[in-house]
């Protein structure tokens, strides 16, 4: 739960603006946790209240903040342990698993796709195809090794 004095809402990415004296932050905050791309889905940062704990480790292998509390967020500021202050700045992203807003054209009325995407499946069917596959490949591995062996 991303607590309310932050100014965050949950679902939503937030960058930080950069500032000349202080620390670049070049990832983005969603659902309480720092990110560093969309790539790279692994938290290096995260929210316990209003205090940002940033994960960021100097050269010689030691935290970059002391114990790890890179500042404090408050109505979408992050105010550092130094003292700089910078805004969150709300990021709008498209996803590609989402229907787009905006209107379809007119031209994509009058010739409509004559194929149509196929829909997706879900983890679950992909899950029980690669196990099933793996079975069948296990058995067959063994009924070949059988009658090898009885040659």
């Amino acid at each position: 739960m991303i607590d309310s004095a932050t100014g965050m809402r949950a679902g939503e990415r937030y960058t930080v603006e950069g500032h000349d004296n202080a620390h670049r932050f070049t990832g983005f905050f969603l659902d309480g946790k720092y990110y560093l791309s969309p790539e790279l889905l692994t938290a290096v940062g995260w929210l316990e209240g209003q205090q940002f704990i940033y994960d960021e480790l100097d050269a010689t292998g030691a935290p970059v903040y002391t114990d790890r509390i890179a500042g404090v967020i408050e109505d979408l500021t992050l105010t550092l342990v130094e003292g700089a202050a910078l805004k969150l700045q709300e990021q709008r992203f498209i996803s590609h698993d989402t229907p787009s807003d905006s209107e379809p054209s007119a031209e994509h009325d009058k010739h409509p796709d004559p194929h149509p995407a196929a829909t997706k499946a879900s983890p679950a069917a992909l899950w029980g195809a690669v196990g099933a596959a793996f079975i069948v490949g296990v058995t067959l591995a063994r009924l070949l090794t059988q009658r090898y062996r009885r040659r």
